[in-house]
């Protein structure tokens, strides 16, 4: 099998933002705000960033062949898809008893798909809260019944010890600190992840949800700018214990 062939560039993001872009084989992997202030020093977090997602360290070599800067990965260790499995194990290593993980990240952007294959020991999840209050997974309208369910099997885990992991979109900051105040009442560590693909990938997961669980446009821009805006720098700011960037499968 092919290995995959990993180009790290400095990149025009969305409005004014520039950051820094990872690609697979040509295919959109993903993106980050800038990490220092001054130009070499944030080549290096780049680097460093990319290979938490790639899950392993990197030979780059640098080239501007009649274009901008860019950074090839030259020895990749691991096949194509072992990098977003290593990602995810990197993020979860050593989880505390107790611990409470929580997603950050718009409709689309994988968090569902991440709680399928993360291996914790429980997952709240708005959707399926839905579904067994009002039989719809996409019903809105019982929404608040599902958060409240949620408050309430989430105070009993942290009580009780157990790993948790939030399935929903919490890009919202006082979400998030109600979340980081029930952590602290119960001295449990709190830990986010970050979903922030491409907007074009969230719109396209989007759509090819039924329609009942299809969130709408303007909202999803809305999660998504929001989500681009909780940093791990910003996040761990908050009162988070940890902060990732978690790659989803493109």
């Amino acid at each position: 099998m092919l290995l995959p062939r990993y180009v790290l560039a400095p990149a025009h993001l969305t409005g004014d933002a520039f950051g820094w872009q990872l690609n697979r084989d040509g295919l959109f992997l993903d993106c980050h705000e800038t990490f220092q202030p001054t130009f070499d020093r944030d080549v290096e977090a780049a680097m460093d960033w990319a290979e938490q997602i790639i899950g392993t360290r990197q030979d780059w070599r640098h080239s501007r062949a009649g274009g901008p800067d860019q950074w090839t990965a030259v020895h990749t260790h691991r096949e194509a898809g072992d990098a977003v499995a290593s990602a995810t194990t990197d993020a979860l290593r050593g989880l505390e008893p107790g611990t409470l993980v929580v997603a950050v990240g718009p409709g689309g952007s994988g968090k569902s798909t991440f709680a399928a294959t993360a291996g914790l020991v429980t997952v709240l999840s708005l959707d399926s809260l839905r579904e067994e209050i009002g039989g719809d997974a996409g019903d809105q309208a019982v929404t608040p019944a599902a958060v409240e369910r949620q408050n309430s099997l989430l105070a009993e885990h942290l009580a009780e010890g157990i790993a948790v992991y939030l399935d929903s979109t919490n890009v919202e900051a006082p979400i998030r600190a109600g979340l980081i105040e029930q952590a602290r009442r119960h001295g449990r560590p709190i830990v986010a992840l970050r979903f922030l693909p491409h907007l074009d990938t969230c719109r396209a997961r989007n759509a090819s949800r039924p329609p009942n669980r299809q969130v709408p446009d303007d909202v999803l821009l809305w999660q998504h700018d929001l989500a681009r805006a909780a940093t791990p720098q910003a996040l761990i700011a908050e009162g988070f214990t940890a902060a990732h960037d978690i790659v989803t499968p493109l």
